[in-house]
């Protein structure tokens, strides 16, 4: 009886050995992926949600940068908090150069998100006229649209957000606000960059 039962308890303990070291295994290998960015299982989940939200007139190719400080913990909180984050897509060549060209004028038409139009939805994917850079002095610093910049969090290596703030506070770039939503159209810099707080 007790060889069985020492034989029983080195099998469990061999069996928990291995369940642990596998589930270590597959965690550090999971987190190793997303910490790299070598693979972003959101990113083309994300990339459409976010080309819904830019009008069709504003023409984008792919997903430069998306990110948030939302994460699953806060499924857990019962008080919640506000996220936010943004993304960044490359300006198609034509749009670029016809902004460009038109200025402000090419964009005017640009006041609905592609993905919104009729639905539900709409009013929170709307957006004001589109102005000329600078931005207001508010979204500096500590502003609104910094903080969102800010939440791309990890992510924002894969942009340069030194030359978006640059391109903000200089003439040549264009901007709008809609709902908890700011876009942000640098031609020069072939990029559009959006930002929200929810």
């Amino acid at each position: 009886m007790r060889r069985a039962g020492r034989w029983l308890l080195r099998t469990l303990g061999a069996v928990t050995f291995l369940v642990l070291l596998n589930s270590g295994l597959l965690w550090a290998a999971g987190y190793a992926l997303l910490s790299a960015r070598i693979f972003d299982p959101f990113a083309v989940v994300a990339g459409n949600h976010y080309r819904r939200a830019l009008p069709e007139e504003i023409g984008v190719t792919s997903l430069v940068a998306h990110g948030s400080d939302f994460n699953l913990l806060l499924f857990l909180v019962p008080i919640r908090q506000e996220a936010c984050g943004g993304f960044a897509f490359r300006l198609s060549d034509e749009t670029a150069a016809e902004i460009e060209a038109q200025g402000v004028t090419r964009l005017q038409s640009a006041r609905v998100g592609r993905g919104y139009k009729q639905e539900r939805e709409e009013h929170y994917y709307s957006y004001e006229p589109w102005r000329q850079t600078p931005v207001p002095a508010s979204w500096m610093g500590d502003g609104t649209w910094a903080g969102n910049l800010a939440c791309f969090g990890a992510n924002a290596r894969q942009l340069n957000t030194e030359a978006v703030f640059k391109a903000a506070r200089e003439p040549g770039a264009y901007f709008t606000t809609g709902g908890e939503n700011e876009v942000l159209v640098i031609p020069r810099l072939r990029l559009v960059v959006g930002t929200f707080s929810r």
